[in-house]
């Protein structure tokens, strides 16, 4: 089985359990995701402090929060949907991100009549790329059912490592229906992060990964100058990204950058599983890039001779189904 997918699927279950919980309890606030990672690729898996609020400029800010916007605009809207700017019968935000300090959310509300299918709505206007990824209903006693679709989107922007629609709908008592929909965006600045050359390059996979358990059995390989300089430029085209966590993760790949060999790093980089960030730690910065990159592993994969590193080549696949 993908363990990209397992992964997936059971951070999206725990976001169902809770905001099946929150709607039942009648909370109107934010979902906001937290779990614990147990795998080895914790820290791969966090958000540097140079990437907040307080640190992206505010042009940054604007132009995401713009992006945003303009995707909510041009998404499809159910027949006869008014337009409000505030419902009679607030609906709790949805998304997968919560209130990520590098997450530009957006929403617009709409009354329209209880007989229109949202559901057989989305599913028939899904654009080339689009898909639903996720369903689920909350109910709370003397109030009516609360119905969430989430959607992928299909975002090709250099500084969008993540984009998500999601349409939550409950009935009123007026024979109509509310809707909100909310788009989520992670918009960053682009950043070419350079790996030095000036020093040995070392890159470990691991015949072995779990999203559960340590990666084992390492390999490791000690690159020649025309391999160092391809992955260099491979790194160099991955994007910023927010981070995120996940309940289990699992290291793919380790590069380590030495004055001499055997020597101490004085640049390091680890690629993990899930969420899937290559996390790099400089002299005297850091930095965390979406390694969904099929352009990074085809080269990392290539470093391993035939039957080395079977797991790093496994799970590294995961890339042909998130970028090119």
């Amino acid at each position: 089985m993908d363990q990209r997918a397992t992964c997936a699927r059971e951070v999206v279950a725990v976001r169902r359990n809770q905001i099946a919980r929150s709607l039942a309890l009648g909370g109107s606030t934010v979902i906001l995701l937290s779990v614990l990672s147990t795998g080895d690729a914790f820290a791969g898996s966090t958000l540097p402090r140079s990437l907040t609020t307080t640190t992206l400029s505010p042009a940054t800010i604007a132009a995401g929060q713009a992006y945003a916007l303009a995707l909510l605009d041009e998404q499809p809207v159910p027949p006869s949907a008014r337009l409000v700017s505030k419902l009679p019968t607030p609906i709790a935000a949805s998304g997968n991100l919560g209130g990520g300090e590098v997450v530009r959310s957006v929403d617009h509300e709409y009354l329209l009549p209880r007989s229109i299918d949202i559901d057989a709505f989305v599913r028939s206007h899904l654009r080339k790329g689009e898909s639903v990824n996720e369903t689920g209903t909350g109910t709370s006693p003397n109030a009516y059912s609360v119905d969430n679709i989430g959607v992928t989107l299909a975002c090709s922007s250099p500084h969008v490592t993540y984009c998500g629609l999601f349409y939550t709908s409950t009935r009123t008592t007026n024979g109509q229906q509310e809707l909100r929909m909310d788009v989520q965006v992670v918009w960053l600045p682009i950043d070419h992060v350079k790996m030095p050359l000036s020093g040995v390059v070392t890159v470990t996979g691991y015949a072995k990964i779990s999203l559960s358990q340590f990666s084992s059995d390492p390999v490791s390989i000690v690159l020649t100058r025309s391999q160092a300089r391809a992955l260099r430029s491979a790194i160099a085209s991955l994007k910023l990204t927010g981070g995120g966590m996940c309940m289990e993760d699992s290291t793919l790949l380790k590069i380590v950058v030495t004055p001499v060999k055997g020597g101490a790093a004085f640049w390091s980089a680890s690629a993990d599983e899930c969420p899937g960030v290559l996390s790099i730690i400089g002299q005297s910065s850091q930095a965390t890039l979406d390694d969904r990159s099929c352009a990074l592993w085809r080269v990392a994969d290539s470093f391993f001779p035939v039957g080395e590193a079977a797991g790093t080549k496994q799970g590294s696949r995961v890339c042909a189904s998130q970028s090119s």
